[in-house]
Order: C-alpha cells, then structure tokens, then sequence
C-alpha cells in the first residue's frame, strides 16, 4: 500500500527495550537501559512465541493520572519482522485503507456506523458497500505458525458468540463481513486455531457456508507505523 493516508503512524516515537516477563497478561516488565521499567500490554491473548526472553520491543510512552505503568507495548520484534501488540489498531488500519480505496476486496466501501449493536453483540462497523449495509467485525492475529496466521491464540467466547450473530443476521437477509487483519508482515493465509478454540472454529465454519464473507489481510509494520499490505486467503 503506498497512500501515506492508509499508515497510522504512533502518536509519539517508540522507545527500544527487551523483553524479561510478563506477570500477568496486562503487564510486562522490560530492560531498558538497563532498568527494568512497567508496560501495560493492551493484547491480552497468549502471546506464545512471541514473548520470549531478552527478545525486542518498541515501547510507547504514555502519560496519564493514575496510570501504574509509563509505557504501553507497541511491537514485538518476531524473526525478521515486527508484530503490533494493540489489536485495537487493526480497526484503524482497516478504516484507513477503506477511506484510501487501498483495501482489496472493499474498494468504494464507505464506513457509515462503527459500535454497531446486533442481537447480543456489538459489531465494529457498518460499511456500505455496493449497495448493502455490511455489518463488519475485525479481529486482530499475531500469532504465525509456517506462515500461517492462527485466530486465536487464547480461547475467545465473544469472538464466537459475534460469529455466530454474523451467522444469523445473514441468514435473516442482511450482509455480514469478517474481517481478519494480521498485524505482522509475513502471515501468507490465515485458518481457525482449532486446538486453541475449537467453538470458535465451528461457528467459522457455519458462518462460511451461511454466507458470511470472510476476508485477511497482513500488514507491514515498523517502528514508524502500520498499514494494510496484502490480502490473504482465509482456510478451513
């Protein structure tokens, strides 16, 4: 994707650090010059092989009252590639390209609600899109396995419960998209992790031969920002 208008870009520079552990999954304590300082880590799923000792990280530093820790996780260095570890910047990427007409698959959609309630569920966005209102919900990958993105890496009840209203709004007559967005560049396909979440891998399944549009994309990622790069197949 070359429109500078498709990259989000941090809101401030990222700080380098490495790795030590991560108490809890909100918490992880880094080295940086040779301190070990608190990070809030906004990706609470399990991180397995991501998260490994003295491996590189891109800290942002954040300053607000009552905060326990200076710094949020940005980025996770995996092999060759970085990692973004803020699920919630895979919905701004994707509006991002959708505004620049970068997003393969949604050229000339426009988002026209986002926090949209269906049924028991809320829904990041209404896209309109050659001519339906598409009830659209993301979910952010990191982990890739042969390169292979596995959604997820933490059983996920809600994520299966939004599948499965996606399932039944499409078979009441509406549109609904699932939006996979892999926030790491070297993901060539994206599948259900089954053995992590075997539920969320049925209502995949039904959701498919519903109706429901499945669509993944990978993304290049830097210390300078994010942006939508490839689209991918979505596998059984």
């Amino acid at each position: 994707m070359q429109g500078d208008d498709a990259a989000w870009l941090p809101a401030g520079p990222l700080l380098p650090a490495r790795f030590l552990s991560r108490p809890n999954r909100f918490l992880i304590v880094a080295e940086r010059h040779g301190r070990r300082v608190l990070a809030a880590c906004r990706d609470p799923g399990r991180l397995e092989g991501l998260l490994v000792p003295g491996v590189e990280l891109r800290l942002l530093p954040v300053r607000r009252a009552g905060r326990r820790t200076a710094y949020d996780v940005a980025l996770v260095r995996a092999g060759r590639a970085w990692t973004s570890l803020v699920p919630v910047l895979a919905n701004r990427v994707l509006e991002a390209a959708i505004a620049a007409g970068e997003a393969p698959g949604l050229r000339a959609a426009r988002v026209v609600g986002r926090e949209v309630k269906r049924g028991g569920s809320r829904f990041d966005f209404l896209l309109a899109h050659r001519g339906r209102r598409v009830l659209t919900e993301v979910k952010s990958a990191g982990l890739v396995v042969d390169g292979r993105a596995l959604f997820p890496d933490a059983p996920t009840l809600r994520g299966a419960r939004q599948v499965r209203e996606l399932t039944t709004h499409v078979r009441r007559g509406g549109a609904g998209l699932l939006v996979f967005v892999v926030q790491r560049s070297d993901a060539r396909s994206v599948a259900p992790h089954r053995a992590i979440d075997p539920g969320f891998a049925d209502a995949l399944a039904e959701a498919r031969r519903a109706g429901v549009r499945l669509l993944a994309f990978n993304c290049q990622v830097s210390p300078g920002g994010c942006r939508l790069r490839d689209r991918i197949p979505v596998l059984r």
